[in-house]
């Protein structure tokens, strides 16, 4: 691996990790928009978590976007910056650095997040025997076990196709715009 793309993998890197973060507040975003217009568009205690719920999602948003889009321009920037004409090289490979990030965050969300919602679950049909056939929103301990579901879900998905997503991200990641580097064909 070029040292052009290891930087580039690192802004990618950084862009996925931007990316898990607005993937996960989606669900309460989800939820308090539910709330509010089954609210009859009127406030209330969702609109205190709404705004900056909306706030945070569009920085992550926007900083993912960029990052992960604009990683090739970013990279020749940092390395024209910092002068990357050194001697070393890295022998690593970006697909199998990505595989084990998502890895790492799929597994570092259900780690967080089941245990809180096996408690919460199992609270929820303890106070109330036929919650099962009783859907309403507005009853306490709705939200959490919604966000939590939907958190589930996501961490799921990510463990399935981390090869998959890792595959896309490399192969967004290969420069031809930096010299050839004899160190490499030493290294090969």
């Amino acid at each position: 691996m070029k040292r052009l793309d290891l930087v580039q993998l690192s802004i990618v890197i950084t862009g996925i990790c931007s990316a898990f973060f607005f993937v996960e507040m989606l669900p309460s975003f989800f939820y308090y928009m539910f709330d509010w217009f089954s609210g009859g568009l009127r406030g209330g205690y969702a609109m205190e978590g709404l705004i900056p719920t909306i706030l945070l999602l569009a920085i992550y948003l926007i900083f993912a976007l960029l990052s992960i889009s604009n990683s090739k321009q970013l990279a020749s920037w940092i390395g024209n910056k910092a002068n990357l004409n050194a001697d070393i090289n890295f022998a690593l490979n970006a697909k199998d650095l990505l595989f084990v990030l998502l890895i790492v965050l799929g597994i570092y969300g259900l780690i967080k997040d089941l245990p809180q919602l096996l408690v919460n679950l199992y609270n929820y049909f303890k106070e109330s025997p036929h919650t099962l056939y009783d859907i309403n929103p507005a009853k306490p301990g709705t939200h959490q076990l919604f966000v939590q579901l939907a958190k589930l879900a996501l961490y799921c998905v990510l463990l399935i196709y981390a090869n998959t997503f890792s595959q896309f991200f490399a192969d967004r990641i290969k420069n031809t715009t930096e010299p050839h580097d004899e160190k490499e064909d030493k290294l090969s």
